[in-house]
């Protein structure tokens, strides 16, 4: 299994027993044809042919060469049909940037799937030079080689399917694919286990719902749901459905519905988080939001991460506005480079006084009398018993002017 989510269907067209005889008798002889094949879908799509003229020239290669293994054509476009049904949905539901050993052994899982045991050994590198070639094809649209390759190979998919996200997919009509036998200690488990496989041990609670290889997971799994296969750990205390996390869930708590990604390191309750934690880790109570574009250690952060980026290191509380990917940092960086108003700022008490006793030294000596107001072309309430004292307003015959 490759670790990575994806979705197999539960019902195919049977492989021919025809076909299945034909390549345990000579399972190189295939290995050889269909990397012929794979060859010349390349050489086909080099040439700008798209993808369906692309699978009759890899067809009109291996056709030949089957026959002379004894398959006869009927045989061998019913082997194509369903090995394609099944391969086309788990292509597209693998991650747009699966590497090629993830997809070379998706590859394998879907043989496995349609064949009903395990592919002889030489199927290994053929899925290897397959996986290969689909991340060397040239795509002039910028797509997604297996995505595209997986839509053209297999049945429509149901309405609210998104390539890359097998939780899109009905749990009814889709699956992890193959499974290990179960195995282990199973007296804590209850419920339905038929999709379930793997070492039971250490893991309780009702299963119905669960899915995958159950393999280093350990206690209470009744409040969860989806494929455990790419998970370990303590689920005691989580719930939700875990398709599409990964790594070690045993420090985390709360409703992983919403999350994704290799949550190895990351602890607290993720109730209220979604996205990709894989590059987080830390305790991550307090946080909200989506957390896809943060990084590092999330302890001691709080508030919503929408709309934040960045390395969360070293960061306690809310994360400053600079961190943030716009609105807040945007206005902030329009401001700072924001030339300065040409108007002169306001004045100020000593402005005031300034002005004043300037304005009276302009006058020359004047009649004996108070000198000008200290306070003029201020708003302060004069002390009792001054309302009475000569001012600088000549219309109130003051000193100046």
């Amino acid at each position: 299994m490759s670790g990575l989510p994806t979705g197999f269907p539960n019902d195919f067209p049977p492989m021919p027993q025809e076909f299945m005889d034909a390549i345990s008798s000579d399972p190189g002889a295939f290995a050889d044809a269909m990397s012929s094949g794979m060859e010349a879908f390349g050489q086909a799509m080099e040439g700008g042919a798209d993808m369906g003229a692309a699978f009759e020239a890899m067809g009109d290669v291996m056709g030949p060469m089957c026959n002379d293994m004894g398959i006869s054509p009927e045989a061998f476009d019913a082997a194509g049909d369903s090995f394609m049904a099944v391969a086309g949905p788990a292509m597209q539901g693998m991650p747009a940037d699966a590497a090629p050993g993830d997809m070379a052994e998706c590859i394998m899982d879907c043989a496995e799937h349609v064949m009903g045991e395990p592919p002889p050994g030489e199927f290994g590198d053929m899925a290897a030079d397959m996986a290969q070639g689909m991340a060397d094809m040239p795509m002039p649209d910028g797509g997604c080689a297996h995505h595209e390759m997986g839509a053209e190979m297999g049945p429509p998919m149901p309405d609210g399917f998104e390539q890359g996200n097998p939780e899109t997919m009905p749990p009814g009509d889709y699956g992890p694919g193959p499974m290990p036998p179960m195995e282990g200690d199973m007296g804590g488990c209850t419920g339905d286990m038929s999709m379930c496989g793997g070492d039971m041990t250490g893991v309780t609670g009702d299963m119905t719902g669960c899915m995958g290889d159950m393999t280093g997971c350990e206690g209470d799994v009744s409040a969860c749901t989806g494929n455990m296969g790419p998970v370990q750990g303590d689920m005691s205390g989580c719930e939700g459905n875990m398709s599409g996390c990964s790594g070690d869930m045993g420090p985390i708590t709360g409703d992983v519905s919403g999350c994704h990604g290799d949550m190895t390191g990351c602890e607290g309750d993720v109730s209220a988080i979604m996205g990709d934690c894989g590059p987080c880790m830390g305790d991550m109570s307090g946080c909200e939001g989506d957390v896809t574009g943060c990084s590092g250690d999330m302890t001691g952060v709080t508030g919503d991460m929408g709309p934040y980026a960045g390395d969360m290191t070293e960061v306690q509380g809310p994360p400053p506005a600079d961190m943030m990917d716009d609105g807040m940092g945007a206005m902030a960086g329009a401001l700072g480079d924001a030339p300065m108003s040409d108007a002169p700022p306001p004045p100020t008490m000593d402005d005031a006084m300034g002005q004043a006793m300037d304005a009276g030294m302009d006058q020359g000596p004047g009649p004996a009398g108070p000198g000008p107001d200290p306070g003029a072309g201020m708003d302060q309430p004069m002390d009792p018993g001054m309302e009475d004292m000569p001012t600088d307003d000549p219309d109130d015959g003051g000193m100046v002017g």
